[in-house]
């Protein structure tokens, strides 16, 4: 415990409790046996940045660390800057420039508190400078760090994860993060990479709040995928099992231990939280339906269609907005659905091309949404300029069309938080599924197994046992022989009977093993593997659906293709160890040298194989469609790829296989184009199959293709409902606003790497390490590692192990080899995006540095407090400059300001914390309206402002002279001896004179034409949004009635409020000073002697 006795005056000390434990190294000034007084120190002038009193206990002592910065008053009354060698507690032995060491008392020292450092002034204002290439390191750097949080629009994260970027997936991730409400169903349809925007969100959260903590609940068979990305992509690793938990729907236990303390639940595949057949699955429902309603961020992740099951899909809804949709109105939820589907043919309707038909689409509009006054303003719009027969390329049509139906989509979707991607909108972001190609064969023992299934479904019409369960088992081997192990064993538990039809299907199963035990299907596909291998760069995945068969189809293949073949088999999730490879991944890895993989059912979940070029071959095609599309959604998820073909082996001695064959192929078409939002007509479809086929047999299925395809067939009018109801709910295929910045400041990582290199490498002695071992054909593009040089290495890092510990900790891989306590290394990084993103440097865990990374904010709390680069003057001496005033220097202040929104204290949301999504909402929709702008300011000493400064005067420092130039940076030594004529001049008053040109600076930034025109270009853009939210919240307000009224009611105050703080931050901005700095120009130096 700390006692007065252990504390002297003088002496430096931590306050442990909140606030001030982040305050820093304070100074104690007095103390009694209960009460410590601590003074903080922020500048050579102005006073101390704060001065606080606590009680003694909670006072502690602090010995400086090495390398931290000190600030002395000397006996003449200038300030010396150095760094500490050595503390004993009571002396310090310390370093000046030009190697000058001294020991000096403790008392006399003084350390800058950890605050951000707001006014450099103070530093230029006694003559504490130091060199400009500080300067210009730290301004290198912060221009690039800057450049990157405008272009990624405050999501950081979307910078910082190992991801593509794609403008879809970044515009919902903006769309969530700058809502004050952070609750969405992200419902992108299947394989466009809703993982990924949760990812994003996710890892946003994390950078956004320290004391963040989320619960993830998916699938079991998701759960080595989600661990994956998480550690890979998003470099969310060190806080797996501690503060960011992913959990498995069925596993209840752990569940309940950590979700009261989430502040964000993200629930993968929501869409199963509607079956509600076992009590564990309505106890995880009720679990998830209390903390959904706590928590302020949800996601939920569902691409299921709302059409086909409207009540599982009301319960997802109820997750999201319990008052907007109560689980007791499904009738209301349905008629909801219903009413929407004028709007949504209208909407599908409101195209360019259709310019000479709107006006009937028009009048069904007023018919039926007549009391809606935005509507009909928007409809009278569209009128006026289509009574001026306009065409179709016309932009005042275009303009009034795209108002029109933008109201609707925003207005009448069905929640105005469910966020939908469709394939359709973006066909370039997944492969397209190629044909399917048949490869036959004839079985020796088919046809005997095939009289008896024959015999046995007729036996079974003829005893009237056909309910539906033993017609699905039944239709199922049929179609799908190899998928059933013992068909009466199945039709026993089905409930039939009758000895005889039992013994008869007993009779079957022995045919069907005999069948089996045949080498055709297996010979024929090795056959037709071969072949495939013939074609370079080729790889092949092969389902089967019994792990039996699968092992058979491996082992068979190796024999001839030898260690090209692997079999796929899942990974257990270890939570100690996300990083380790299974054996069947060197297929994605190593795709030169693996080319086949065998997988059985097991890897139609949670598996991602797409990219390069695959072909599928189905060993055996399963009996549900669904299935085959969990297959193919493997394959042809988002990112790049050739179209994918499959291949499938089939017996042509059963008629029904074939048969089957053609149902999927030219009846659901999922060899050519994803079914997943067909996946409830599938099952419809399904049910009343069977019957058809135990009755009918064969011909049932033949009747089925017929009956689905076509463009009038049952598959195409589901489709065009869907695309209906789509229209509402997906988001338009437009232009993602600020997507072209984010790619070219992400693409010129060349000038970020030169930035970094300078700032972390030069200026703060950090040693970077190439990392050779990923086999980089370019060492600039090679992954590489900071280390923190501390003691006995060739140079050491201008950091305390103090400050490194506090704020670069986070950053150290403890596995590094050749890291330890004397060079601690951080994780391996890349500057190029796509060296990132290969599959070898996500096996080796390669972050991406960028914004939103623990390391790259860990530089800028540096910037932010360290005074290193904020302050400088340099005399330059050039022969052939023409000196102005007869003391013979002219003098010139450069200032370096910032623009950026300004919010106080006072503003909506403020109470609410600095992690809250609210608030983070208000300062992104801030940073996105009135993005920083760096504004640089040359002063003429008199007080004049120089417009165009001379390429002398704006030339950046030379640590050499250059022909007739040479700088000096003035030090404290070289202050002292600028000639008596130049003092007299410019320096009567220099702290006047430095205060009075901040101040017309200032004043010339406020008034200049840049910034003038940024504030009116950000109020437009902010007053044009605020109309448009009002709008659409009045009509949804309108629509409603209740709880549901008053909670969009509530809402729309919260914009209201919003977007009047934004307004106030963006006509009167923050005008921050980042870098001050001197120079004096004159012919000679007086230093040269």
């Amino acid at each position: 415990m700390t006692t007065k006795k252990s504390l002297g005056i003088g002496s430096f000390v931590r306050v442990v409790s909140e606030p001030y434990s982040a305050w820093g190294v304070g100074k104690l000034t007095s103390i009694t046996d209960v009460v410590a007084r601590v003074e903080y120190f922020d500048a050579p002038s102005g006073g101390p940045g704060a001065v606080v009193e606590v009680a003694v206990s909670l006072v502690k002592k602090e010995r400086l660390s090495k390398q931290t910065r000190v600030y002395h008053r000397g006996v003449n009354g200038r300030w010396l800057i150095g760094r500490i060698l050595d503390d004993d507690g009571e002396e310090a032995l310390i370093q000046f420039p030009n190697r000058d060491t001294a020991n000096i008392d403790v008392e006399l020292l003084q350390v800058r508190w950890d605050r951000p450092l707001t006014d450099p002034l103070k530093f230029l204002a006694v003559e504490a400078t130091e060199t400009p290439f500080l300067a210009d390191a730290r301004s290198e750097f912060v221009r690039a760090v800057t450049a990157q949080h405008i272009a990624a629009a405050g999501v950081t994260a979307v910078l910082a994860s190992s991801v593509e970027l794609v403008d879809y997936q970044f515009d919902v991730v903006r769309r969530v993060l700058t809502d004050p409400v952070q609750r969405y169903l992200l419902a992108d349809e299947v394989g466009l990479g809703k993982t990924i925007e949760a990812g994003i969100i996710i890892r946003q959260y994390f950078i956004d709040d320290a004391s963040a903590q989320c619960v993830i609940v998916v699938p079991e068979p998701l759960l080595y995928q989600w661990r994956r990305e998480l550690t890979r992509r998003f470099g969310l690793a060190t806080e797996l099992d501690i503060t960011l938990h992913v959990i498995a729907h069925d596993d209840l236990e752990s569940l309940d231990e950590v979700i009261s303390k989430a502040g964000m639940l993200v629930i993968d595949e929501a869409h199963h939280l509607s079956r509600q057949s076992s009590p564990s699955q309505q106890a995880l429902y009720d679990l998830l339906s209390y903390h959904a309603q706590r928590v302020s961020r949800l996601l939920l992740l569902s691409a299921t269609p709302v059409l086909g099951n409207t009540e599982g899909f009301l319960r997802v809804l109820h997750l999201l907005d319990p008052v907007v949709f109560p689980l007791s109105d499904i009738e209301g939820f349905k008629r909801r659905i219903e009413t929407r589907q004028m709007v949504a043919e209208v909407v599908s309707m409101l195209q360019p091309e259709n310019v000479w038909t709107l006006v009937l689409e028009l009048d069904r509009l007023i018919g039926a949404y007549g009391d809606d006054p935005f509507i009909v303003e928007k409809v009278a719009s569209l009128r006026s300029v289509l009574e001026t027969y306009p065409s179709e390329e016309d932009p005042a049509f275009l303009s009034a069309l795209e108002d029109l139906k933008s109201h609707l989509i925003e207005s009448y979707r069905l929640h105005r938080r469910l966020l939908r991607n469709r394939r359709a909108a973006v066909t370039w972001a997944t492969p397209r599924r190629a044909k399917l190609h048949r490869v036959t064969y004839t079985s020796s023992r088919g046809s005997v197994w095939r009289e008896r299934l024959e015999s046995l479904r007729i036996s079974l019409v003829n005893s009237g046992d056909t309910e539906s369960a033993v017609a699905q088992i039944m239709l199922a081997a049929a179609v799908h022989p190899l998928g059933v192990t013992s068909l009466s064993e199945a039709l026993r538990a089905a409930g039939v009977s009758d000895q005889d039809i039992l013994q008869l299907a007993i009779s079957t199963d022995h045919a069907a093993q005999r069948m089996h035990e045949g080498r055709e299907r297996i010979e024929r596909t090795s056959r037709l593997i071969g072949e495939l291998l013939q074609c370079p760069g080729v790889q092949v995945v092969l389902f089967c659906d019994q792990i039996y068969h699968a092992d058979q189809v491996a082992s068979a293949l190796r024999i001839i293709f030898g260690d090209s073949v692997v079999r796929h088999s899942p990974i257990a999730v270890d939570e100690y160890d996300d990083s380790s490879e299974a054996d069947w991944e060197s297929f994605l890895t190593a795709p030169d040298l693996v080319r086949v993989l065998v997988c059985d059912a097991r890897a139609e979940e949670g598996v991602n194989l797409h990219g390069g070029r695959k072909v599928a071959v189905h060993f055996d095609l399963p009996s549900s469609p669904n299935r085959l599309e969990q297959r193919l959604g493997r394959l042809d998820r988002y990112g790049s790829g050739s179209p994918i073909p499959s291949y499938a082996l089939i017996d042509d001695a059963n008629g029904d296989e074939l048969a089957w064959t053609e149902v999927l192929d030219l009846g659901w078409g999922v060899f050519q184009q994803s079914v997943a939002s067909l996946q409830y007509l599938i099952e419809s479809v399904s049910d009343s199959l069977a019957l058809e086929w135990v009755n009918h047999g064969v011909s049932a299925l033949t009747e089925l293709t017929i009956h689905l395809s076509g463009p009038e067939g049952l598959v195409q009018r589901e489709i065009s409902q869907l695309n209906h109801q789509d229209a509402i709910d997906s988001l338009a295929n437009r232009e993602i606003p600020g997507m072209e910045a984010l790619e070219d400041q992400d693409g010129d990582y060349a000038v970020w790497q030169s930035a970094f290199r300078q700032f972390a490498g030069h200026a703060l002695g950090f040693v970077l390490r190439s990392e050779t071992l990923l086999g980089q054909t370019k060492a600039e593009e090679a992954p590489f590692r900071i280390g923190y040089a501390y003691r006995d290495v060739d140079r050491e890092t201008l950091l305390p192990l103090s400050g490194f510990m506090k704020n670069f900790l986070i950053t150290v891989d403890p596995t590094a080899v050749g890291g330890g306590a004397r060079l601690p290394l951080s994780y391996r990084y890349a500057f190029k995006r796509k060296t990132a993103t290969n599959r070898k440097s996500l096996a080796h865990e390669v972050r991406l540095l960028r914004v939103g990374d623990p390391l790259v904010t860990a530089l800028e709390r540096v910037c932010e407090s360290d005074d290193r680069g904020r302050a400088f003057a340099v005399w330059r001496a050039d022969r052939e400059y023409l000196v102005s005033d007869p003391c013979g220097a002219d003098l010139y202040f450069r200032f370096d300001f910032v623009v950026r929104p300004a919010f106080d204290a006072g503003e909506a949301f403020a109470e609410e914390g600095d992690g809250s999504p609210s608030r983070n909402a208000l300062l992104r929709k801030g940073g996105m309206f009135l993005p920083p702008l760096s504004i640089r300011i040359w002063m003429h000493g008199s007080g004049g402002l120089e417009i165009e400064p001379s390429e002398l005067l704006a030339g950046e420092y030379i640590d050499r002279p250059q022909g007739g130039r040479s700088d000096f940076n003035l030090n404290a030594s070289r202050w002292s001896k600028i000639p008596s004529s130049v003092r007299a001049t410019w320096m009567r008053d220099w702290s006047g004179l430095c205060t009075g040109m901040r101040m017309k600076a200032e004043a010339a930034v406020r008034t200049s034409d840049a910034v003038t025109q940024h504030i009116a270009a950000g109020a437009r853009a902010c007053a044009q949004e605020r109309k448009l939210c009002n709008s659409q919240g009045e009509v949804r307000a309108g629509r409603l009635n209740g709880a549901a009224r008053e909670q969009e009611l509530r809402e729309l105050h919260m914009a209201v409020e919003m977007y009047r703080a934004l307004e106030a931050a963006i006509e009167r901005p923050r005008v921050d000073l980042d870098v001050v700095g001197a120079v004096f120009l004159s012919s000679s130096s007086p230093f040269e002697a």
